[in-house]
């Protein structure tokens, strides 16, 4: 199975809505910084999704490598702003075009005296032992929620996950042994977007820079509160609607403080005093991330890339 993750996910959805004429002559290169990438007869564009700390990103300190690319694409104004402060990149060249999903159609907001429903839906380095860690706190506390794990080594293929097994199998292992967790494993992106519609509350205490964030995005769309951290660009991408915790390197003081705020918006959910910011959320991110929105700003700044290269 090839890499798919959200970057894969992003350029796949972008190329399958984009005319194939508005491709022509175009090189849309994903993140890797790489001389074998370029081509001498395209626009070389590098849409970045990575981090500036990276490996893969790491030619963008090679004057000779950022002179041969007219365009930078960054999926958030937190991802521009490190890539000019850490490798100097002109900002005539770069442009910001945010991350985009497409809309959902089947949610259904929560029943009071159901469970909460708890989802989790990223990497097992991004978060996921801060977040068990949590759980265990609140299973002491309380009994009334569930959290669906759909966390995976496999989503970067099978060579990948040979290679983690050893690293990531004992914390899947803790997943199917902790109270109130279902471990989910890997599921496809339509698979995690039904899941995602049943579920009340994103769990992401994350530990690692997103540059954007394709998770919050979804579950944004999909009516879920999100609780998460100000780590990277989750503050940009989880905007006022999302309830943050401060990030802290000292992951024990990190997993209580995620307790305590998930218990508070556990709390608020059952007493149904969010239902009228779900409304409001679900409005504004179908609006300013959905991919109808998104797809005209591509197509405008494609034009201006085609129109540059032949004055």
């Amino acid at each position: 199975m090839n890499p798919k993750g959200g970057t894969e996910i992003q350029k796949e959805q972008l190329v399958e809505q984009l005319d194939k004429h508005e491709l022509e002559g175009i090189n849309l290169i994903t993140s890797i910084c790489h001389p074998n990438l370029l081509k001498q007869d395209e626009i070389n564009i590098i849409w970045q999704q990575l981090s500036y700390d990276q490996p893969n990103v790491q030619l963008m300190a090679d004057r000779r490598f950022v002179d041969q690319i007219p365009y930078f694409v960054y999926n958030s104004h937190w991802c521009f702003n490190q890539f000019r402060e850490k490798f100097k990149i002109p900002e005539y060249k770069s442009f910001v075009i945010k991350n985009a999903v497409h809309p959902f159609t089947d949610v259904k907001p929560y029943q009071k005296g159901n469970k909460i429903k708890l989802i989790y839906t990223s990497t097992p380095w991004r978060g996921l032992s801060i977040l068990l860690l949590a759980l265990q706190y609140l299973n002491k506390q309380r009994d009334d929620f569930e959290c669906d794990i759909y966390s995976s080594t496999s989503i970067y293929g099978k060579a990948f996950e040979e290679q983690t097994k050893d690293q990531f199998e004992p914390l899947f292992d803790k997943c199917r042994n902790t109270k109130n967790v279902n471990y989910q494993g890997y599921a496809t992106n339509d698979e995690i977007r039904q899941a995602l519609t049943k579920a009340d509350i994103l769990a992401y205490p994350s530990i690692f820079e997103e540059t954007s964030c394709i998770a919050v995005i979804e579950a944004m769309m999909a009516r879920c509160k999100v609780v998460t951290t100000n780590y990277g660009a989750l503050t940009e991408t989880g905007t006022d609607f999302a309830d943050m915790i401060e990030f802290e390197p000292n992951f024990q003081m990190l997993a209580q403080r995620f307790a305590v705020k998930l218990n508070a918006v556990m709390n608020q959910y059952q007493k149904g005093e969010l239902e009228d910011d779900l409304e409001l959320q679900v409005q504004y991110y179908n609006r300013h991330y959905s991919w109808q929105t998104r797809i005209n700003e591509w197509r405008n700044f494609l034009a201006y890339a085609k129109k540059r290269s032949t004055n």
